[in-house]
């Protein structure tokens, strides 16, 4: 379903779109955010990607720790793409 906000975006020789601020300011997406693509019928889906504790705080990841909470990100990361429509 596409809500009101609808624009219609150009994609460039680089395989690249750009979001209008209008979409962007929509959803809370600020510069350099990750996004989940995924596809929906004939439709691309983007999904604002939620920060994990790690990217909140990863100035206070040990370095001990560094492996393990890479680990559990990428965990994150797959459960994450589970929630997108394919």
């Amino acid at each position: 379903m596409i809500s009101k906000v609808a624009e219609i975006v150009q994609v460039d020789d680089r395989g690249r779109i750009l979001l209008p601020h209008e979409l962007q300011d929509k959803i809370g997406i600020s510069p350099y955010d990750k996004l989940i693509v995924g596809i929906s019928g004939d439709a691309i889906v983007l999904k604002k990607r939620k920060h994990s504790v790690f990217d909140l705080q990863r100035k206070n990841v040990g370095e001990g720790t560094l492996k393990r909470s890479l680990i559990f990100e990428r965990s994150i990361d797959r459960a994450g793409k589970k929630d997108m429509p394919v």
